[in-house]
């Protein structure tokens, strides 16, 4: 086969709608080489949307399951295709957690449909998931803490101060706390806190709404009165 022919195969491979869902359907190796090979995240067409749209039910399941292939998959498709990811915040944000939960050693010890179909349940008291000392690698500096000393000191955050948590939760922490949920959700001893972890996980599927949940409130809390506690000493 000569250049051509090579360039002939690529194109076609690369706007096979059927073929490109098959791909994307069950990472392996194999078919993540033949996605890197074609190039089909670059300028892609049909657009991705439809497609990760149907999928991200098969591949929550295969990340509970621990296919750390498919985090290497969304990897490429950030870095391919970033005005997609950027521009579609609610895809963004689930394959996140699924990128996450893909690259942590362990499968679940429980079917994650339940959790999915109960989340209200498994929430309960979810909160005191913060303070767990696997949480503790989860830090917020003084100075960030300072300016909420009197709103925490009497457990109630004023408008004002709820925009200030939002910014606290910045990306990178995000990514953090997710990380630290999903080895809990993997690996912990209790079952009943590994289901509340991945509930969790759910909840937090959007961004805009950290600073006023319950489990992110209790975290910044935490610190707050250590921080407190260590000025006794």
């Amino acid at each position: 086969m000569n250049r051509t022919d090579d360039n002939i195969k690529s194109a076609s491979l690369a706007v096979h709608p059927e073929l490109r869902r098959i791909l994307l359907a069950n990472p392996t190796p194999e078919s993540l080489s033949t996605i890197i090979e074609y190039q089909l995240f670059d300028k892609p067409c049909p657009p991705l949307t439809d497609d990760i749209i149907c999928l991200l039910p098969y591949w929550e399941q295969q990340a509970c399951e621990g296919n750390e292939v498919l985090a290497a998959l969304i990897q490429l498709m950030a870095k391919h295709s970033p005005r997609f990811m950027k521009n579609e915040k609610m895809i963004q944000a689930n394959l996140q957690r699924i990128r996450i939960l893909a690259s942590t050693p362990g499968i679940f010890s429980f079917p994650p449909l339940e959790i999915q179909e109960h989340l209200v349940h498994f929430l309960q008291a979810s909160d005191v998931l913060a303070d767990l000392p696997e949480l503790e690698v989860v830090s917020f500096s003084l100075d960030e803490i300072t300016p909420l000393a009197a709103d925490l000191t009497r457990s109630r955050l004023s408008l004002h101060s709820r925009r200030y948590v939002q910014n606290l939760f910045h990306t990178e922490r995000r990514e953090a706390i997710l990380s630290v949920l999903a080895h809990i959700a993997k690996d912990y001893p209790l079952r009943s806190t590994c289901r509340q972890a991945y509930a969790l996980m759910l909840s937090l599927d959007n961004p805009d709404i950290w600073a006023k949940h319950p489990f992110c409130l209790r975290l910044v809390a935490n610190r707050f009165w250590e921080y407190k506690l260590d000025e006794c000493k």
